[in-house]
């Protein structure tokens, strides 16, 4: 990989990123993005994600995705050696991030408790799938364990009696963000306390449920038992069209009025099951199906030309091949392009804010396995010969 200047608003810091799959490295990757030094900690296997197909000359497509922007040392964490140089590390970060079962981190003597005593400004993130304690915290905790356990595949599945899960790595990415959000919190509680830092534990399936239940949760949030549970349709309807399908919603008045005028269905104007937001969304299942007999008797292009008159939030559903090429993703850089010597033409993503003062460069693959080891070791303060000798018996590569 090549030398680049590092550039966005936590340049300066230092990350060292333990972790493995999704839920930590891609914390981490948030870090490297903007701007700080993020040391991934790999064995000399490697992290399991860099065997995800597809691959070009060694790097995998899927792991390249969250860990761009960072620096690879592969280590043997079995051997005193390598837990000696890893601790090195870890005393010289600012931020750590390791998703390692419960107990682990203690064994190889990269607890927070030891590394706090010689670094006590470190702020230790640690991702657990049920936590550091509880029935439930010794258990393996994959994305789709943690989907099935709190309450949504049922709410997914609706439609067809059949739970459903989202088909993507969700919960660890709401997880990597809600790491990262709580980091940058207690690096800012730091520079405010004397430089003490903290561990934090972030909980997969508590940052599950707090990011998907409060709209099912509604029916449950007064205990009371004189309040009554309001249950209503969904309003996640997808609309055919005579070529295509759309999805869109409707609360303001403004816009019920705009689609009105667009699908020619004045009609509805005068229905008192429709009459205001409260009522639209109360009766949503009714006002969908009166939506889907109008909106089948138009093309996509014909529909989408009269909602966008009338400023009515409505979009054509997209393969992701069509997403990369619209309009509106290519103005924003949302899957920059850039030309790596190595691999040639490689299509990241973008970051999902633009700073003004601190502006970011993402243009950067993801590390080879050990890329930068011998580079990292010597900025510990090992001389070559001890770092052949690591090379030589494995230890380090």
């Amino acid at each position: 990989m090549t030398d680049r200047i590092r550039q966005g608003p936590c340049v300066g810091l230092r990350v060292l990123d333990l972790s493995t799959m999704v839920s930590g490295p891609m914390g981490g990757q948030i870090f490297g993005d903007l701007g700080a030094d993020v040391i991934k900690v790999e064995s000399i296997s490697g992290d399991t994600m860099r065997a995800v197909v597809p691959q070009y000359k060694g790097l995998g497509a899927y792991f390249s995705h969250y860990n761009r922007n960072k620096r690879s040392i592969a280590v043997d964490l079995k051997s005193a050696e390598g837990q000696q140089i890893v601790r090195a590390l870890a005393l010289q970060s600012d931020l750590l991030i390791e998703n390692f079962r419960p107990g682990v981190a203690d064994r190889l003597q990269l607890g927070y408790e030891s590394l706090r005593d010689e670094n006590p400004g470190i702020v230790y993130i640690s991702i657990k799938g049920f936590g550091e304690s509880g029935p439930d915290s010794d258990q393996p905790a994959y994305d789709p364990v943690i989907q099935a356990l709190a309450g949504f595949c049922s709410v997914q599945g609706a439609d067809t009696d059949t739970p459903a899960p989202v088909r993507n790595v969700v919960v660890d990415k709401i997880a990597a963000i809600s790491g990262a959000m709580s980091a940058l919190a207690a690096l800012y509680a730091r520079d405010r306390n004397e430089g003490r830092g903290q561990k934090i534990v972030v909980k997969m399936l508590d940052a599950w449920s707090s990011f998907i239940s409060q709209e099912e949760l509604k029916n449950h949030t007064f205990i009371n038992p004189e309040v009554l549970p309001v249950q209503s349709g969904s309003i996640y309807r997808v609309f055919k069209t005579k070529d295509g399908h759309v999805m869109g919603l409707v609360l303001q008045d403004n816009q019920f009025r705009g689609l009105c005028a667009a699908l020619g269905r004045s009609d509805l104007l005068e229905d008192g099951r429709f009459a205001k937001p409260r009522d639209r969304l109360m009766n949503i299942t009714d006002f969908n199906e009166e939506l889907a007999a109008s909106i089948a008797e138009m093309t996509t292009e014909e529909l989408l030309a009269g909602v966008r008159k009338y400023e009515v939030p409505m979009a054509k559903i997209h393969s992701l091949e069509e997403f990369l090429d619209h309009p509106q993703a290519k103005h924003n850089d949302t899957f920059p392009i850039f030309d790596d010597p190595e691999f040639g033409k490689i299509r990241g993503l973008n970051f999902y804010a633009s700073f003004e003062g601190t502006p970011l460069e993402l243009r950067s693959r993801a590390p080879l396995l050990g890329e930068q080891t011998e580079e990292i070791l010597g900025e510990i303060g090992m001389e070559d010969a001890a770092v052949r000798r690591l090379m030589d018996a494995q230890v380090v590569r």
